[in-house]
């Protein structure tokens, strides 16, 4: 609080100055020390002004500031330590091998090609191609083991782990793919005498079916390959968002990392989670796939093939004939044989168009007959005898050709003319197998026009996964010669290769869908928020002062998502949808405790914001960066530091206290909210407030695109401008003008008192950090230069105006800010044994009247207050880029305060305090008091400079003076 001052504000005398103050003139600025004039002629005259720039021009503007554009880059590399252990040459070369982008692409390549090789190689080629895909698939072992062993050299966590098993696993299936390989394990299917009861032909069914299972395990490659890919990419874009902002960021995308709007980086607990999940699912749908054939019972137990029961039908009309041989038992034979051939009929099995238009055949399955003849060992009597028995009669074929009907529900079919006379003739192809001699007939040894071209002479000749060989059951155990059958398996096989490459896809597939569906829950529960909170801490951690822009970004994201919802609701369809929706128990919106935390951890960041302030960041920043330990080290060391520190005083604060009691409070915050808010706007920090004092720090930042210069400079201007408008706003708030009423306020400070500050600006070196003990602390700047601005704050009453600066804050500023303050005396403060120059900033206060413009009452709720932070956050950021200087012209508050103050008050005031620095105490006199009553009769630097002049000297200088008084006393 402020008595009113008991004069009018002073009035300019010549015209001209009115006219140069109107049309706003530049106001000179007074001299330093160093610009003076001793002759006493000069009182009538404008003196010549010097303006110090601290080493730039007298009579030119200070140099703006360099851009950061333009500032060198004079940071040095890093220096390697050499004395750093060197790894060994065979783990840096094995991690360059299968780091390796070349080598990992050529990997996921051969791994596509193990997982549908064989597949292929049955679909596409015949048996003398195995031994491409057989060359092939060594390259491939021989690759994939070369890559577990250098992965094992080369990197640190692989052996014995999840991914150095599924190599292992995944390498071993590839052996299955050889043929001989393949082959010895599902058996030998060419030696039907092993094959009477049909278990060895189950159980290499179940085995080639379990073979095909453990392909599957391949897939375990591609989702190595997969997380590799993902971790080099994310790995990529750490190392790039390290170089870009090592490099240059602007402003916007720092406080987007910050932010965590690009944190690509997993957490460690997601990153954990999704692997064994994924893992999991891997390993439990290949075991299901591994597991489940073979607790179920063999199709092929549930009743005989028609190829047993016709070997034994064809076997007991051989043995007839042989017992026998009459043309009656030579005519059954025949028909047996001739049934057994054309009911498995080849030509009918693989081209059922041509050779059954009707598509009523037997034949029409997968496997069909191409081979029959007599098994046993050559060179026995026995065989050469049986075989005399094996040749059909002469005429018979075309006879029971013709006496088959085509019409009957189950037809036979056609054969190629070619080989039904073959049919006729003596069995001569001679085979062989593993362990027994073959003597027969192929019905497909000839090539077809657009039946068969690929001609087969010997069951051996396909492969033996391709044949299945029937023989009769009926005869004794061990008895030779017998007939035998082979039957063509390559459509089935085929067929079961595609439906192969079909599970195949479907299983990377399920892989994928289930792996997804399993961690999609925990991700969009647990993850994702656990990781945005992770984001949030670790931001307020860097750069605790965030924690409030994070706020009104969470505030800004819920006002959109209910703006949208709202819009999403008035259309007919949406809003039919969403009422239904309401009904179901599903629907209901429940808010997550992840959601919950995260909020609170927002509103804990900004409480520790509002509570510690710029001098608390380091206090927050390391101890939430400590992560092994849960105890709080709040007594972190101080750190020096550069800044502005500005003291503004409440006026008669301890009046007000004792008069509004309670009320002092709300009284205190309506002053509080104005002092912060403006300086806010003009990069101050309030750090200290004591109800009567304000403490606020202009303190150098490393985010602002500034040097540090420039910076200051932008500083020291904004803390002069925030000042003057921290004096016009107190003056024009109708809140504070409403204490102008207070009878109490009006009986102790006298009828015109009002709510007043006076302010002390001063540059120096502070120690910022904590002070207290553990059981309570105040983050506080401690430093002379605080007691010396204080100081500076206090000299206000002695000079009667509302804003002194330091010199050592005059010296960062423009030349065009410099002309809108005035010297006002040389002096020796407490605190500085050095003596600086004072400058005040002129300002009338009384000609501010109350702002009492009606304004729509709006409802003051947390919208509104995002709103505002909104505006004055894009002020903040306008302030750097606009010259400070033009706001005592451009803002209406400032200049009418500053409208009485002409040109010819200033240039006067110049003279009388030159001549006052200089020792002329006389014609001073003479100049300061035509001021008084001409001009200003209460402006308070004269008054003063006068009443020093007479109390101590009575206005002779002393002949030690030298321009400088002590204000210690004061």
């Amino acid at each position: 609080m402020a008595p009113a001052q008991p004069s009018t504000p002073p009035a300019p005398s010549a015209p001209n100055g009115a006219k140069a103050a109107k049309i706003g003139l530049p106001v000179p600025v007074p001299p330093s020390r160093d610009s003076f004039s001793t002759e006493p002629s000069v009182e009538l005259r404008s003196p010549q002004v010097s303006v110090h720039t601290g080493g730039s021009s007298a009579d030119g503007p200070k140099g703006q500031p360099t851009p950061r554009s333009s500032k060198q880059n004079t940071a040095k590399p890093k220096p390697q330590n050499k004395n750093r252990k060197q790894l060994p040459l065979y783990i840096r070369v094995s991690r360059t091998i299968v780091d390796n982008t070349h080598f990992m692409v050529f990997t996921t390549v051969l791994t596509f090609y193990a997982l549908t090789a064989d597949d292929l190689r049955i679909i596409l080629t015949e048996k003398p191609a195995d031994m491409i895909f057989n060359i092939i698939g060594i390259l491939c072992i021989t690759v994939f083991s070369c890559e577990v062993v250098l992965s094992c050299l080369g990197k640190v966590d692989y052996y014995l782990s999840f991914f150095f098993l599924l190599d292992v696993i995944s390498t071993a299936t590839l052996l299955l793919d050889l043929t001989w390989i393949s082959e010895a394990i599902q058996g030998d299917n060419s030696d039907a005498s092993d094959l009477r009861s049909g278990r060895t032909a189950r159980v290499g069914a179940r085995a080639s079916r379990v073979v095909r299972v453990l392909r599957l395990v391949r897939i375990l490659k591609l989702y190595k390959a997969y997380y590799e890919a993902k971790q080099r990419k994310a790995e990529r874009e750490r190392r790039k968002q390290q170089g870009e902002l090592e490099d240059d960021w602007d402003e916007a995308d720092y406080e987007a990392l910050e932010n965590g709007h690009t944190r690509d980086t997993e957490s460690r607990v997601g990153k954990k989670l999704s692997e064994m999940t994924t893992r999991r699912v891997i390993c439990l749908i290949l075991a299901m796939l591994l597991c489940l054939p073979l607790l179920s019972k063999e199709t092929a137990d549930q009743t005989p093939y028609s190829a047993t029961y016709g070997a034994n039908h064809v076997w007991e009309a051989f043995e007839a004939k042989q017992a026998d041989n009459s043309t009656a038992n030579g005519l059954k034979y025949d028909n047996a044989l001739l049934q057994y051939i054309y009911y498995h009929n080849w030509y009918v099995g693989n081209h059922a168009g041509t050779y059954c238009p009707e598509n009523n055949c037997a034949g029409l399955y997968l496997g069909s007959l191409f081979w029959f003849g007599l098994a046993g060992q050559s060179t026995d009597t026995s065989f050469t005898t049986s075989l005399e028995y094996t040749q059909m009669t002469s005429g018979v074929l075309d006879s029971w050709v013709g006496s088959t009907r085509e019409d009957y529900l189950t037809a036979y079919g056609t054969m190629p003319s070619s080989i039904k006379a073959s049919l006729s003739e003596p069995w001569g192809r001679q085979c062989a197998t593993s362990s027994q001699d073959l003597v027969g007939v192929s019905l497909i040894d000839t090539e077809v026009q657009n039946a068969n071209y690929y001609k087969i002479y010997c069951p051996l000749d396909l492969r033996l996964t391709e044949i299945q060989a029937y023989a009769p059951s009926l005869m004794q155990q061990g008895q030779t010669p017998y007939l035998t059958f082979y039957f063509d398996m390559r459509p089935f096989n085929r067929t079961t290769a595609l439906f192969g490459l079909s599970n195949t896809f479907f299983v990377m597939i399920l892989l994928v869908t289930a792996s997804l569906m399993f961690t999609n829950d925990a991700n969009r529960l647990v993850l994702r928020p656990v990781e945005k909170m992770i984001g949030r801490i670790e931001a307020i951690r860097d750069k605790p002062l965030l924690a409030m822009k994070m706020a009104d970004d969470e505030f800004k994201a819920e006002e959109i998502a209910k703006e949208r919802l709202q819009r999403a609701r008035k259309k007919p369809w949406n809003r039919i949808c969403w009422e239904i929706s309401r009904l179901s128990a599903t629907s209901r919106n429940e808010v997550m405790e992840t959601v919950i935390l995260e909020k609170t951890i927002i509103k804990l960041g900004s409480l520790l914001a509002l509570g510690f302030g710029e001098a608390g960041a380091d206090i927050i920043g390391k101890n939430m960066s400590g992560s092994d330990s849960a105890g709080v080290n709040a007594m972190v060391p101080g750190r020096k530091c550069e800044c502005i520190v500005g003291v503004m005083r409440v006026r008669d604060f301890s009046t007000a206290t004792e008069v509004l009691q309670s009320k002092v409070m709300m009284f205190s915050n309506q002053i509080a909210e104005i002092v912060h808010g403006v300086c806010n706007e003009f990069h101050g920090a309030p750090n200290k407030n004591t109800g009567e004092t304000f403490l606020v720090i202009w303190k150098q930042s490393e985010d602002s695109g500034l040097d540090s210069e420039a910076l200051m400079a932008k500083f020291a201007e904004g803390s002069i401008v925030s000042s003057a408008a921290v004096i016009g706003a107190v003056h024009r708030s109708p809140l504070l003008g409403s204490y102008r009423e207070h009878p109490g306020l009006q009986y102790r400070l006298g009828s015109k008192c009002r709510v007043h500050l006076s302010i002390g600006l001063h540059k120096g070196w502070a120690i910022e950090g904590a002070v207290g003990s553990e059981f309570k602390i105040d983050c506080s700047y401690l430093s002379p230069n605080v007691s010396i601005a204080t100081s500076i704050e206090r000299s206000t009453e002695v000079y009667n105006v509302s804003v002194i600066v330091a010199q050592s804050v005059i010296d960062l500023v423009s030349y065009n800010m410099r002309c809108q303050l005035r010297l006002i005396d040389r002096v020796v403060i407490r605190g500085s044994p050095a003596p600086m120059e004072l400058y005040c900033v002129d300002l009338d206060y009384m000609s501010i009247e109350l702002d009492l413009t009606l304004r729509p009452k709006v409802p003051w709720n947390t919208r509104q207050r995002f709103k505002v932070r909104q505006w004055m956050e894009q002020e903040k950021n306008a302030v750097l880029q606009k010259d400070l200087a033009e706001v005592f012209e451009t803002d209406e508050v400032i200049a009418q305060m500053r409208e009485c103050f002409t040109v010819e008050f200033f240039q006067l005031f110049n003279m009388g305090y030159q001549n006052y620095s200089q020792g002329e105490w006389q014609v001073a006199r003479r100049i300061l008091m035509d001021i008084r009553s001409r001009l200003a009769p209460t402006d308070g630097p004269c008054m003063a400079l006068l009443k020093f002049m007479e109390f101590h000297h009575d206005f002779d200088a002393p002949k030690e003076w030298a321009g400088v008084r002590d204000l210690v006393g004061y």
